[in-house]
């Protein structure tokens, strides 16, 4: 006799679980590319002032969430989507 929860399906957890697992797979990923850019040299901009730097690797990030985003969720909408289209 097997203890009990094992090999039973976990039931879904809702609306939201989607959302959330694609959360933790594109935090998995930009975690990957952020580790990489570590051994890198930067190359580091500025935004809206000196002090409001901003690298490469942040704007690979930034690109990586919002795509992945929109593809996985086109019908919904953000207003964060619209200022980076």
């Amino acid at each position: 006799m097997k203890p009990s929860g094992e090999d039973q399906a976990v039931p879904a957890a809702g609306p939201w679980e989607e959302c959330f697992q694609a959360a933790v797979q594109l935090a998995l990923r930009a975690g990957q590319i952020i580790r990489k850019a570590l051994t890198e040299e930067k190359r580091v901009s500025t935004k809206t002032s000196a002090a409001d730097l901003v690298t490469e690797t942040d704007h690979l990030v930034e690109d990586l969430i919002i795509s992945e985003l929109r593809e996985r969720f086109p019908s919904h909408s953000s207003p964060f989507f619209l200022v980076h289209m």
